[in-house]
């Protein structure tokens, strides 16, 4: 299910002219076990928030290595850019239905392995999900679910 992000890729992805034809293939689904439980929402973006993404998958790689995957032998294996809503701020009302539900921020989730990654007790789990805003480039969030 991880699709490995070449650096070729990622250029020629850079090389088109237009914004949807720049970052409007780049959306991969994500497994269930990444989605935290369901406690986010990752969808594909439409062609409106497409036009206001101003970062290359390249600069989100870049952000989220500087922080957590400059270890010996980390790796990026997945780079998907869709609409993020974290599921905890959606408000309900008295009677239980959904109130109010954040837009989804343009985002690229960037999964980094990391061999060196320390976890609380006896884990196999060695990745980063960093979750990145293609907006301004800075970092939302950070989980290390499979």
């Amino acid at each position: 299910m991880l699709v490995l992000a070449s650096v070729a890729a990622l250029q020629s992805v850079s090389n088109s002219t237009t914004a949807f034809g720049r970052f409007g293939d780049d959306f991969k689904p994500l497994s269930k076990s990444m989605l935290t439980n369901g406690e986010m929402l990752f969808t594909q973006l439409r062609m409106s928030q497409v036009a206001t993404v101003r970062t290359t998958p390249l600069n989100a790689v870049h952000v989220a290595e500087a922080s957590y995957g400059a270890g010996r032998g980390s790796k990026v294996v997945l780079v998907s850019l869709g609409g993020y809503i974290d599921k905890n701020r959606i408000v309900h009302d008295w009677i239980g239905t959904k109130s109010l539900v954040p837009k989804a921020t343009p985002s690229y989730i960037v999964r980094i392995f990391e061999p060196q990654v320390e976890t609380v007790g006896p884990s196999k789990n060695h990745y980063w999900n960093v979750i990145v805003n293609a907006r301004n480039r800075r970092i939302i969030s950070t989980f290390t679910y499979n």
